[in-house]
């Protein structure tokens, strides 16, 4: 029988995702207008503007009431909840939104959301049943996530299981937060009856037998060739900030490991195009494309190849420091070489050492492959940015890539943000909320002309 999904986001996100379309029209995906993108429609008030989109066929939102004051949102809130089991969809809340346009575009937004938009969440629904068993549930990123059997419900990590002193067979109540993902909330002791099992963390992974990475309250799978996590591991590999080979997208990864024509990151080079010729949506052009840009890859700086493997906690600064000191001898460095290098910690530390532990020989056989370049950096002779931290704001001359590269040629760290412990703003044309911040904080700010008569 055809497996359930876990929640209905899981369930219209996994639809929508489909490749193949016959599959998503199956699933019976219903769409509520709630808004507009970017629009040339010319009216003054959101919600003569949805009636508009109504009017053009779109089914109207369940309970769409324009109101004058606050007494009339409370109102149509509760008479929500005691409807809301009556509608089609499931509701977590009611969102409240000013009606004016111009009053919206005069409130704006903040980095995450509109400031003339707000939501009102409905209560929770709690539940009681009883706790079947315990899976363990390998995510795309190699996370290890327990989950328990009642219905699919995620407990997040194993320091929540120890929390809430869960044992297999305990009675608990459930809590639908959000009407999406539901939690365990408590367990009712008192119900116990000594058939209880006790819950163990997991030292092995449950989809390739590798070593456990215990890291806090995260367990992680650190191999490359796990089963479940080999989608999301390339995805990353070719990402722009890592091996940037154009054209191999979410989707595409997503196919080809489908149709089992790559089992890991190696396999991308060797491709060939009878591989990929009978592939929805392959012609001639696409393949080419595809493969060349999978072999300019190689050759590439060996930093990013490093950053490419998504080592827990080992960013592109990190990859960056550890490449430019140990180079391709980076597979054995120890502990204590690794904690020399300004910036790299213990976690950080250990993080790589684990990640070498279960992927050394991977590894070594991708660089046979790649081939990547390797430079030793050099001490950077004395100048005024070195051991400095120096932010980029602005359009200058140069791109920011390459005043950042230049910068950190001289020994300096550069930030994306500014903090009292910046040292420099080196700042351009539209500088912006950096340069006032800087300004606020007494920074030393530079333009590019002056950073270069520094040094």
């Amino acid at each position: 029988s055809e497996s359930t999904f876990a929640n209905p986001r899981n369930a219209a996100a996994g639809s929508l995702r489909q490749l193949d379309s016959s599959i998503t029209s199956k699933r019976k995906l219903f769409f509520n207008a709630w808004g507009v993108g970017q629009n040339s429609l010319n009216f003054e008030k959101t919600s003569q503007m949805m009636d508009y989109i109504f009017s053009l066929g779109f089914v109207k939102t369940p309970m769409q009431t324009l109101v004058k004051n606050i007494d009339d949102i409370k109102k149509l809130y509760e008479n929500m909840i005691k409807k809301r089991d009556t509608f089609p969809m499931l509701l977590d809340g009611m969102v409240i939104k000013i009606d004016d346009i111009t009053t919206q575009q005069d409130l704006g937004f903040t980095q995450k959301f509109p400031r003339w938009s707000c939501a009102y969440k409905f209560p929770a629904v709690e539940k009681t049943t009883k706790l079947k068993d315990i899976i363990l549930q390998v995510g795309r990123t190699g996370v290890v996530t327990p989950v328990a059997i009642v219905e699919p419900v995620l407990i997040h990590n194993f320091d929540e299981i120890q929390r809430l002193d869960l044992k297999i067979g305990d009675e608990i109540i459930i809590i639908r937060s959000g009407d999406v993902i539901p939690k365990i909330t408590k367990v009712l002791k008192d119900r116990r009856d000594g058939n209880e099992k006790e819950i163990l963390k997991p030292t092995i992974c449950p989809d390739c037998s590798s070593e456990l990475l215990i890291e806090d309250i995260m367990i992680k799978c650190q191999n490359l060739d796990c089963p479940s996590r080999v989608v999301n591991s390339i995805i990353y590999f070719a990402s722009k900030n890592c091996l940037n080979i154009d054209g191999l997208g979410d989707k595409i990864v997503e196919l080809l490991v489908n149709e089992k024509k790559i089992f890991d990151i190696l396999d991308l080079y060797s491709l060939k195009y009878e591989d990929l010729e009978n592939l929805e949506g392959f012609k001639e052009k696409k393949i080419n494309n595809l493969l060349n840009a999978i072999e300019n890859s190689k050759n590439s700086e060996l930093y990013r190849v490093l950053t490419a493997l998504g080592i827990e906690h080992i960013g592109e600064v990190a990859s960056k420091s550890i490449c430019s000191k140990f180079g391709l001898d980076l597979v054995d460095v120890s502990f204590e070489d690794l904690i020399s290098i300004d910036g790299i910690g213990e976690q950080m530390a250990n993080s790589f050492l684990e990640f070498f532990r279960v992927n050394r020989q991977f590894v070594l056989k991708l660089f046979d492959i790649l081939k990547p370049k390797v430079t030793i950096k050099e001490e950077a002779k004395d100048n005024p940015f070195k051991n400095k931290t120096v932010v980029i704001t602005g359009t200058m001359s140069k791109s920011r890539d390459e005043i950042k590269l230049f910068l950190e040629d001289l020994g300096a760290k550069v930030s994306s943000s500014v903090s009292k412990k910046t040292d420099f703003l080196i700042y351009g044309e539209d500088a912006g909320s950096k340069y006032d911040k800087a300004i606020e904080l007494g920074i030393e700010i530079l333009t590019e002309d002056e950073m270069y008569s520094k040094i």
